[in-house]
C-alpha cells in the first residue's frame, strides 16, 4: 500500500468525506473487526487509516500526517438527554518516564506529536457492534492559549512526581485537562521503569480527559452558549483551582440572607445555592456548564449540614445501561472514568439554627485506593449479578398492600462507600437486561445507578 501525502487540511477533509455515512464494516478492508464485535475499540482508528485515508498502520513517533503536523484521532460521541458528549478520553501517546524527566512541556514528544489533532468522529450506539456504527463528521482541533496554560501545569504536575520519585502515585485526578491514564494489559501492567526505581510504576499514556473533549465537541455541534470563568492571562500566574478559590473565599461566613441580597436571588429552590456560587465566580449561567468545569471534569455540588451535624442526601450518578455494564472492563467502564476524572467542588452551607451560612468550599476527588478497591468490588458484583440473571431475590408486601420486588444489587450495608439503588421516574422506567431474570423471566428492569454513601461524604467534609 503506497503512502499518500496530503498537502493541506482541505485535502484531508475532502478525503474524509468519502467515508462519511459509511459503516466501519464497509471500511474494514483488512477484516480487523472479524470476531471482536464491539469489544476492541482500538481497531477503529486502524480501519479509518486504511479504509479512508489509505495508508498503512504504523507506530512512528511523529504525527500521522507529519508534513502537516497533524495527528489523526478516531473517536466516538454520544447523544444523550444532556446533549452531545465524548464517549471517553482521547489517548495521545505513551508516557515514557525516562524522557519526560528530561523534557519540558514545549519540548515533549507528546506536544510535538499532538499540537494539531484531526478528529474522525463516529456516533456511538448503545448495544451495537462497532461494525454497525458510522463515521459522521470531522474537525481539526487546535488548543487555545488558555488550554495550553492549563496543560502546561498538568504536565508539570506529572513530571514533578516522576522527578521526586513519586511516579507510582500518579493519578488522573492530579490534573485538569491532560491526564496520565493507565495503559497495557488490564490497565495494571508495570512499566519497565518500575525496575529502575524499585516502585510499582504502571504503564501510562498521556490523554485528553473526557470532559475536555466533551466541551470541544459541544461547541462544534451545538449553539450552546458556554461561559468562561478565567482568562488565559490569569492562568499564567495561578492555577485554575487557585483562581476559583480566590474568588469564592471572600464570601465565607456570609449568611444566606446576605448572599441573596448580594446576588439578587429571590428563588427558594435548591438552585439558589448555585446562583450564589455563580455570582461569586462572576458567571451568569450554570456553574457546571462553564468552559473550565466541563473541560476540567469539575462538578459543583451543594451540601447542607443541618444543625445536628448531619447531611440528608446520598450522592447519585447518572443511571447506567445494564447491557453496557457487562461489556465493560473496570478501567474502561463509565463508572470508573466518571469518578477517576472527576473533581468535586462542594459548597458547604451550615445551619446555625436560624438559617444557612456559607461555611467553606471543599475541593475533593475520590482517592485511588477507595475507587480501585471498593468501587471495583461493587462494579464486579453488579456485573456478575447481571450476567448470572440473579436480579430479583423475592417480593415484599408493604403495609398499604403494594407488592415490591427485592433485588440482589449491591446494598448500602455491604460497602462503606458505594451502593446501587434505583434512578428512575417509576418502576416502569426500565433498561433492557443482558440476561433474563431467572426468578421472574423479566427482560428489563427499573433503571439503577451507583451512589456514594452520605456518611462517607460527611467524613470527607470533616477533613481539613
Amino acid at each position: 500500500m503506497s503512502e499518500p501525502l496530503y498537502k493541506s487540511i482541505d485535502e484531508l477533509i475532502k478525503q474524509f468525506q468519502t467515508g462519511v455515512g459509511k459503516k466501519f464494516s464497509d471500511l474494514d478492508i483488512n477484516h480487523r473487526l472479524t470476531g471482536i464485535g464491539r469489544k476492541d475499540k482500538g481497531v477503529l482508528g486502524k480501519i479509518v487509516e486504511e479504509g479512508v485515508f489509505h495508508y498503512s498502520v504504523n507506530s512512528r513517533p511523529e504525527a500521522d500526517f507529519a508534513n502537516l503536523g497533524i495527528e489523526l484521532k478516531t473517536s466516538g460521541i454520544l447523544r444523550t438527554r444532556n446533549g452531545v458528549s465524548f464517549k471517553e478520553r482521547v489517548p495521545l501517546n505513551n508516557l515514557n518516564y525516562r524522557t519526560v524527566k528530561e523534557q519540558t512541556f514545549e519540548d515533549s514528544d507528546m506536544w510535538h506529536k499532538c499540537q494539531k489533532l484531526f478528529f474522525a468522529l463516529y456516533e456511538y450506539l448503545e448495544g451495537k457492534d462497532y461494525g454497525d456504527m458510522s463515521l459522521i463528521a470531522s474537525f481539526l482541533h487546535k488548543f487555545s492559549e488558555a488550554d495550553i496554560e492549563v496543560m502546561k501545569r498538568d504536565y508539570k504536575i506529572i513530571r514533578d512526581k516522576i522527578l521526586n520519585g513519586e511516579a507510582h502515585t500518579i493519578s488522573e485526578t492530579d490534573t485538569n485537562y491532560l491526564a496520565a491514564c493507565t495503559a497495557g494489559s488490564g490497565h495494571g501492567k508495570l512499566d519497565s521503569y518500575a525496575r529502575e526505581v524499585n516502585l510499582p510504576v504502571k504503564q501510562r499514556k498521556f490523554a485528553l480527559k473526557n470532559g475536555y473533549m466533551t466541551e470541544v465537541v459541544r461547541r462544534l455541534f451545538t449553539n450552546e452558549d458556554i461561559e468562561s470563568i478565567v482568562k488565559a492571562s490569569e492562568l499564567k500566574e495561578r492555577s485554575l483551582e487557585e483562581i476559583i478559590l480566590g474568588r469564592i473565599n471572600p464570601y465565607i461566613g456570609k449568611t444566606e440572607t446576605q448572599l441573596k441580597e448580594m446576588f439578587n436571588v429571590t428563588a427558594k429552590s435548591k438552585s439558589r445555592y448555585e446562583r450564589y456560587i455563580a455570582g461569586m465566580l462572576g458567571v451568569s449561567g450554570q456553574v457546571n456548564k462553564t468552559d473550565e468545569f466541563i473541560k476540567g471534569g469539575f462538578e459543583f455540588k451543594t451540601v447542607r449540614i443541618e444543625s445536628n451535624g448531619k447531611i440528608e442526601q446520598n450522592m447519585s450518578f447518572p443511571y447506567f445501561d445494564f447491557k453496557e455494564i457487562v461489556n465493560q472492563e473496570w478501567e474502561d467502564s463509565d463508572f470508573y472514568q466518571l469518578l477517576a476524572g472527576r473533581k468535586y467542588l462542594f459548597a458547604i452551607f451550615k445551619n446555625n439554627g436560624q438559617e444557612y451560612v456559607f461555611d467553606r468550599i471543599k475541593m475533593w476527588h475520590i482517592p485511588d485506593n477507595i475507587l480501585n478497591e471498593e468501587g471495583y468490588k461493587v462494579f464486579s458484583e453488579l456485573k456478575n449479578i447481571l450476567l448470572s440473571g440473579n436480579i430479583v431475590r423475592g417480593f415484599k408486601t408493604q403495609k398499604n398492600g403494594k407488592v415490591i420486588r427485592l433485588n440482589n444489587f449491591p446494598k448500602s450495608a455491604s460497602n462503606p462507600y458505594f451502593h446501587v439503588r434505583p434512578h428512575a421516574e417509576d418502576r416502569e422506567d426500565t433498561c433492557d437486561l443482558p440476561v433474563p431474570d431467572k426468578l421472574t423471566g423479566l427482560t428489563a428492569y427499573t433503571k439503577q445507578c451507583f451512589w456514594i454513601k452520605k456518611e462517607y461524604i460527611l467524613s470527607v467534609l470533616k477533613e481539613n
